[in-house]
């Protein structure tokens, strides 16, 4: 093949550009330290550079964001835990105390008002929050626990249906026969044939009680024609809802015990159900059973019962947290919405297919019960308190001048030992209060462990993940650095000798076809 000058000279011109690009992509990726600028530089390593980059962008945002968030979560709520088992284990405190009976008359009123302030304390921590956020309320976070004031509460009515089982079921005490046989000092007591002060009859009473005390003694049934005029249709047709093991339901019909002046019968307090009877007791917020009805529902270990309230103050919790509702305010923008209580689990992404609950809910952490169960303590106190004011009042009586007369004498003495009875039984009673509250400070107790617990377990696997998520970090970061970025002493040896071919190449270009035709002639 014949090989012209012009060969020549364009095959040198090419050699010099195609080093020229080596010299400049080497001096590109010196200035970048990276291998490529551009997908077209090498779309194998541009793919995976994409690939490797949105991984460690999630594993980032795990471990700047996500996890941390979460992490805060929980230390949060682990801090409430902690402050509601310490204050359980004061109440704890007092029933081991108060079941030996050694206080006196001012240590039983600190106590009374102990427990009230305690009973707060704790449910208080059930509205910490987190970034704005209730911990303790599942979806709701914008929403607390309790009430926080009156004013939020005076307009709140809900229809609320509670469920039960057999571990639900207890005793009650009722004494039989309790009667208001004098006004002087609204003293219930009975006298024999002979005049002498009969101790009073004390019968236990299956029960369960309610979320709440002092609730409706009937159902509202409120309706809102297109002018906004509300017409209410109550009913007192209270049923229990049983259950069976087959599923099928059956209904018992619920008597009310009104509280009409004060007492009923025997007193609303001291009501004896007959054997195939439920009562209801709105004021105490009870349900009492007679003994085949308790059978019945021991047996049937699931039912439910559906009642009103309607007149929550601050501090009260909010029901909707614990139970089936139905929002029955009509001037609500909620009227007639149900909420229907399940699993709110609160879920955070931490780590590639990975979710962490991270919240708690209130059923689970801060038993509405136990604000019950300090009422009954509180009632036992005031109990003996109330009988101990009042033998106080008849001793100053029985030294009274107005009343030195024989007849008010007699009559004095027979009040102050039919008190005395009543003190004696009522610090019985309240003994036994306090025994049956240490039992149940501990069931609170292990309720809250567990809570801490299950707290304590997912912070445990959020650390483990925060660790794997760290080293995935380090490897991606390691694979993307290997990926893109440059061997520098390898490039500046390239670029070392690209630079020196470069020069060679001019150099030689320099001697092409230095003589022409006209040096031959």
């Amino acid at each position: 093949m014949r090989i012209t000058n012009q060969m020549m000279i364009n095959n040198t011109m090419s050699n010099i550009q195609v080093n020229k690009n080596q010299l400049n992509t080497l001096d590109n990726q010196l200035s970048t330290q990276k291998k490529i600028n551009k997908p077209s530089d090498d779309p194998v390593i541009a793919i995976r550079a994409l690939r490797l980059r949105s991984s460690l962008d999630q594993v980032t945002q795990y471990l700047d964001k996500n996890i941390p968030d979460a992490s805060s979560w929980l230390d949060t709520t682990e801090g409430a835990l902690d402050e509601a088992y310490s204050i359980l284990q004061d109440l704890y405190s007092y029933c081991t105390q108060g079941s030996t009976d050694s206080y006196s008359s001012s240590e039983r009123n600190t106590i009374a008002t102990s427990l009230d302030k305690l009973r707060d304390a704790y449910y208080s921590q059930g509205d910490v929050e987190y970034a704005g956020r209730y911990c303790f309320t599942g979806y709701m976070t914008d929403i607390p626990l309790n009430y926080q004031s009156d004013d939020a509460a005076k307009d709140v009515d809900y229809i609320i249906t509670q469920k039960f089982n057999r571990e639900d079921l207890d005793l009650k005490v009722a004494y039989t026969n309790f009667y208001e046989t004098d006004d002087i000092l609204n003293l219930k007591y009975e006298t024999d044939a002979a005049g002498n002060v009969v101790t009073p009859n004390i019968e236990e009473v299956h029960r369960v009680k309610l979320g709440y005390k002092d609730v409706s003694d009937t159902i509202d049934t409120k309706t809102v024609d297109a002018s906004g005029n509300v017409t209410t249709t109550s009913s007192q047709d209270f049923k229990i809802k049983v259950t069976d093991s087959a599923g099928n339901v059956t209904e018992i019909a619920v008597n009310t015990i009104t509280n009409a002046g004060g007492r009923t019968d025997k007193g609303s307090d001291n009501y004896i159900p007959k054997d195939d009877e439920v009562a209801f007791n709105p004021t105490t917020g009870e349900l009492l059973f007679g003994e085949n009805v308790y059978k019945k529902l021991y047996e049937a270990d699931s039912f439910s019962f559906t009642y009103e309230k309607n007149n929550f103050m601050k501090g009260d919790q909010n029901p909707i947290m614990y139970f089936d509702c139905v929002n029955n305010n009509p001037n609500d923008y909620y009227y007639k919405t149900e909420y229907k209580k399940k699993n709110e689990d609160i879920e955070y992404n931490v780590n590639f297919s990975q979710k962490l609950k991270v919240n708690t809910e209130a059923n689970d952490a801060f038993n509405i019960y136990l604000g019950r169960d300090i009422d009954d303590l509180i009632t036992a106190v005031n109990n003996v308190l109330d009988l101990e004011n009042q033998i106080e009042k008849v001793e100053g009586m029985l030294g009274e001048t107005r009343y030195q007369d024989e007849t008010s004498q007699k009559k004095l003495t027979a009040m102050k030992e039919g008190l005395t009875k009543q003190k004696e039984l009522a610090e019985e009673q309240m003994t036994k209060a306090f025994e049956s509250g240490v039992g149940k400070m501990q069931a609170y107790q292990q309720q809250t462990s567990l809570a801490k617990a299950d707290v304590g377990n997912r912070m445990t696997r959020l650390n483990l993940t925060k660790s794997r998520l760290t080293e995935q970090k380090t490897n991606f970061q390691n694979l993307k650095s290997q990926n893109e970025d440059i061997d520098l002493e390898e490039v500046i040896v390239g670029y070392s000798s690209a630079q020196l071919v470069y020069n060679a190449s001019l150099t030689a270009a320099s001697k092409v076809v230095q003589q022409t035709l006209l040096d031959f002639l």
